[in-house]
């Protein structure tokens, strides 16, 4: 008789068969073991909680909330906040560590020399610290009436930063944004599956709708911007950047740019000199070198570990917490303090995260697959 393990894939077959029940036992043992405790602790597991009433102010939202909005509400609000961190603080922290780390590779010794010492100084500061520096120096900027007056009807104090707004509503803001992004993806796409002039045509598509889409949220009536103006303690009308959220774009953007620096350098230290000393024999110059080879090279070198860094310093926008900004980890510390809802909220939590950091992923990564040289492994 014929030994049924005698076959190498029958074999294969029973060892990975074993293995997920193994798994599957283990799984149902935790799931079994934490339902009969947590019912013994009389810890009730649920979402009904939702639904209820906070009746907690938050300090910033930019969408509707009061004290009679309910958790899910809140928890929409501590999202969106950190999509706005993690939206202004991780480009300021890729633009800047990249003319850092270009900086660092300058033939100036001087600016080399500062580029160098600027790194060395934000990258071995714990995020934490600088989050707390940055927030003491905002709340001690001269107060409102004595406040820092920048061009375009820009100020700032220790109240926040004071600026002009479109008068669009949010809704109208958001889908404008939201067209601007997808137009860019699908441009660098569209140049490399098909050509280039159609990838501009794809974003100069997408920019005259986010266009139009800002013209219809336009109010009536109203001026195009809405610019802020003192009245007594305090402005009015325009936008507000509060302390909160200032120091904690900047602590960010400071610290991840040390970090995108040093990637960046290594980028440009990874390019084959071969093909730099090609362009200067063929009579380019400098800056024609930088921006058509060195460039387009170091980005391709270096996305992938670029967007690991980017989702590290989305998940960094946590800090927030801790100067009191009110982003998603804050909310979630709310509900749970109003709710007790642990388990239920840090699953919210998790998925969340996991949410916004895997499209991160999943849109850098089709821009990888998108510029890589044909013929490679990206």
């Amino acid at each position: 008789m014929t030994n049924p393990l005698g076959n190498r894939k029958t074999r294969n077959f029973a060892l990975q068969a074993l293995f997920l029940a193994i798994i599957g036992a283990m799984v149902v043992t935790a799931v079994v073991t934490a339902r009969r405790n947590l019912q013994i602790q009389g810890v009730t597991v649920g979402w009904d909680f939702l639904h209820y009433t906070t009746g907690v102010s938050l300090t910033f939202t930019l969408i509707p909330y009061d004290i009679t909005s309910t958790f899910a509400q809140a928890l929409l609000v501590g999202i969106v906040n950190t999509l706005l961190l993690g939206g202004i603080s991780v480009p300021l922290a890729v633009v800047l560590g990249t003319l850092i780390g270009t900086a660092r590779l300058s033939s100036n010794r001087m600016l080399s020399w500062i580029a160098s010492w600027y790194i060395q100084l934000f990258r071995n500061l714990p995020l934490i610290l600088q989050a707390f520096f940055w927030y003491t120096l905002v709340t001690h900027l001269p107060p409102p009436r004595r406040a820092i007056s920048l061009p375009g009807d820009v100020f700032i104090s220790n109240r926040g930063v004071f600026l002009p707004i479109l008068n669009v509503d949010l809704a109208h803001v958001a889908s404008a944004i939201a067209i601007i992004l997808l137009s860019v993806l699908g441009s660098i796409l569209v140049s490399s599956l098909v050509s280039k002039a159609w990838g501009r045509t794809a974003f100069g598509t997408g920019l005259l709708l986010s266009v139009a889409v800002l013209w219809v949220g336009w109010q009536p009536g109203a001026p195009l911007f809405d610019f802020p103006t003192l009245h007594g303690l305090k402005f009015v009308g325009g936008g507000t950047i509060v302390p909160e959220l200032t120091a904690a774009i900047t602590a960010i953007s400071l610290f991840g740019a040390s970090y995108v620096a040093e990637i960046v350098r290594s980028g440009f230290l990874a390019i084959p000199s071969g093909q730099i000393e090609a362009a200067h024999a063929l009579g380019l110059r400098d800056w024609a070198i930088f921006w058509k080879i060195k460039l387009p090279l170091m980005i391709r070198i270096v996305l992938p570990t670029m967007t690991n860094q980017i989702i590290w310093l989305m998940k960094a926008t946590t800090i927030g917490i801790a100067i009191g900004f009110t982003d998603f980890f804050a909310a979630i510390a709310m509900a749970i303090n109003n709710t007790g809802q642990t388990l239920s909220l840090i699953f919210i939590l998790i998925i969340g995260f996991w949410i916004i950091n895997m499209t991160i992923s999943v849109v850098m990564n089709s821009i990888n697959r998108a510029i890589a040289i044909p013929g490679r492994k990206s």
